[in-house]
């Protein structure tokens, strides 16, 4: 029986008859609720310097941006599927990473969740005393929220699931290495490249976060819990990014550094015997001595390009080049 690579093709961005969402659709979904709420937040506002003054119309931008995000994230994950499919061969474990964790109920779910969470932190600041004499703008800041919450919960569950695959995936990395890939990776550079892409995803995010936090004024910023939740949420985008490269990256600087220390130790014990077989020569005719000399120090000096690959290639991705 044939076994399918795997793929990932998630509600927000399906694959049908044969067909995907174009770039400029998905572009202009994420401008549809970002540029949206700001447009309907603006209208509801009764003070309408407050909109800018307090960078409420960064919460549009959030929105938008997390939904963009969420679509980049997504193209980078398949090619990093194409990468794992290509080393896993018939192996099954990415496929049940992607079953398991990443199905269209789960997203919603942790959308849901989050945009929960995102409300509630909002509610515990304090909506800014600007919002209270408008029920539609009072309403509308919630609805900002649950969006950028919604969306933004999504991609939370993505980056927990890349995680977990590069952790699962870390222990078969060894069998699966070639220090000959001129990616200086081993061949597995393309994974690290889509960890640092989806951080700085995540830091984009992070920095409109951080501007919509500071500008605006909570109404109860004056007690001491509002103090340590704006100070956990402010860091929670940052804590984010830095995690989806450095806990797989420490995953795969233990298994690919094992590697090189089991392959060094093959190699050295290789280049022994060799050296030792110079001593068979006394007997032979010279001929055959000048040939099997000949060959020995070829397999020596390819043993010696083969330890200047291992000492070259990267441990992982958040390893400089040697």
């Amino acid at each position: 029986m044939e076994v399918k690579s795997t793929v990932f093709y998630p509600f927000f961005d399906p694959y049908r008859n044969g067909n995907m969402l174009s770039m400029s659709a998905k572009v202009g979904i994420s401008l549809v609720f970002g540029m949206g709420y700001i447009l309907v937040q603006h209208l509801a506002m009764p003070e309408k310097a407050v909109f800018f003054d307090q960078s409420i119309w960064v919460l549009g931008a959030i929105i938008s941006t997390s939904v963009i995000a969420l679509y980049a994230a997504t193209m980078a994950f398949r090619k990093s599927l194409d990468t794992i499919n290509r080393i896993e061969g018939i192996g099954r474990l990415s496929q049940g990473i992607v079953e398991v964790w990443m199905r269209d109920g789960r997203f919603l779910m942790a959308g849901a969740g989050f945009a929960t969470l995102n409300i509630s932190v909002g509610h515990l600041l304090g909506v800014p005393t600007a919002f209270h004499s408008s029920v539609p703008a009072f309403a509308m800041i919630y609805v900002g929220f649950f969006l950028s919450g919604f969306f933004a919960g999504m991609g939370l569950l993505s980056i927990i699931s890349v995680i977990v695959l590069h952790l699962r995936f870390a222990p078969h990395i060894q069998h699966t290495l070639n220090p000959d890939n001129p990616d200086g990776s081993g061949g597995i550079g393309a994974l690290g490249d889509a960890l640092w892409f989806f951080a700085s995803l995540v830091g984009a995010v992070g920095v409109l976060v951080s501007v919509f936090l500071v500008n605006v004024e909570w109404s109860y910023m004056h007690k001491g819990y509002a103090q340590v939740l704006f100070i956990l949420w402010l860091g929670l985008p940052y804590t984010l990014a830095i995690s989806i490269v450095l806990v797989p990256g420490l995953a795969v600087r233990r298994q690919v550094k094992d590697y090189k220390s089991f392959r060094k130790k093959q190699l050295k014990e290789e280049e022994a015997r060799l050296f030792n077989s110079f001593k068979e020569f006394e007997e032979a005719p010279d001929e055959e001595i000048i040939a099997t000399k000949r060959e020995i120090n070829e397999r020596l000096e390819n043993i010696q390009t083969q330890m200047d690959r291992l000492r070259k290639m990267r441990n992982s991705h958040i390893d400089s080049k040697s």
